[in-house]
């Protein structure tokens, strides 16, 4: 073979060489390299989502354990709490805050969100019952036994949540309006911006006797259980919970909806005083 015709041989194979090398196709997609299906992410987990619950403050300590359970169970899902009165919860939510579920201490507050349509009806229900008590100091001395000391020497000032506002100071001006001593009482009440204020005024001693519920009650070691309320006194106390329609992650909503009806959610609930609702 002639030295040019070999030459040229050699180049067009080189040539052909070069283009099929070209023409190879792209490597794998990265969903096959990572193993992950159809419609998940490269790192084959859901987004994190985070949800904000609007919830009564009597639920504070409860919630603080099923958080941390709910959230270790599911670590794509940040809860963020927003306690406060019921209905101050309430105005927020119809104001536009931000909130994916609302945790009510009444029914009264739930209905008015369902009446003006930002929760469905079907998207709410009871969730739990609690029981009206009041507390006083845990080194008081002074006798309270029923509701009607409470208009005598017991106290000198009676806490009770504010009843526009605060569902338990609600329930306390019932039972106090029931027994004939709410007017009696006059410049003797102290009114706080939720139950847990309520509670604090008897621990530090600014009040002598306050209107709490049972689980809060059970909560400080600087107070003590006085009596419970006649039940029959007051509306039963109810807390129905319901999702936001407005949430932006509702299947997340839904599914914290969902476990808070559990039996494991609901064992923590009653370790803090709850029950079911009758």
């Amino acid at each position: 073979m002639r030295r040019e015709t070999f030459g040229l041989f050699s180049l067009l194979l080189a040539l052909l060489l070069i283009l099929s090398a070209c023409g190879a196709k792209p490597a794998d997609s990265a969903s096959n390299r990572t193993g992950a299906g159809p419609g998940e992410s490269e790192a084959g987990s859901a987004a994190a989502v985070t949800l904000t619950v609007s919830a009564a403050a009597s639920l504070t300590d409860a919630l603080a354990d099923i958080q941390a359970a709910y959230e270790e169970a599911h670590p794509n899902v940040k809860l963020e709490f927003n306690f406060g009165a019921s209905g101050a919860l309430q105005q927020q939510i119809e104001q536009g805050a931000p909130a994916d579920l609302f945790l009510s201490a009444s029914s009264k507050n739930m209905q008015a969100l369902v009446d003006g349509g930002f929760i469905e009806a079907d998207q709410e229900k009871d969730w739990l019952s609690n029981t009206l008590v009041v507390v006083v100091p845990a080194d008081s001395e002074r006798a309270a036994a029923k509701i009607e000391d409470l208009s005598g020497e017991a106290a000198t000032h009676v806490a009770i949540g504010i009843p526009d506002s605060v569902p338990a100071g609600k329930y306390a001006q019932e039972a106090l309006t029931n027994a004939g001593v709410w007017d009696a009482l006059g410049n003797k009440l102290v009114q706080g911006k939720d139950v847990r204020q309520v509670l604090q005024y008897v621990e530090t001693g600014n009040a002598e006797a306050g209107f709490v519920y049972k689980t809060d009650a059970l909560t400080s070691d600087r107070v003590k259980t006085a009596f419970e309320v006649e039940p029959g006194t007051y509306s039963p106390i109810r807390y129905p919970i319901g999702i936001v329609k407005a949430t932006k992650h509702p299947e997340a909503a839904q599914a914290f909806y969902d476990y808070l009806q559990t039996r494991e959610a609901l064992d923590v609930l009653t370790k803090y005083g709850f029950s079911a609702p009758q």
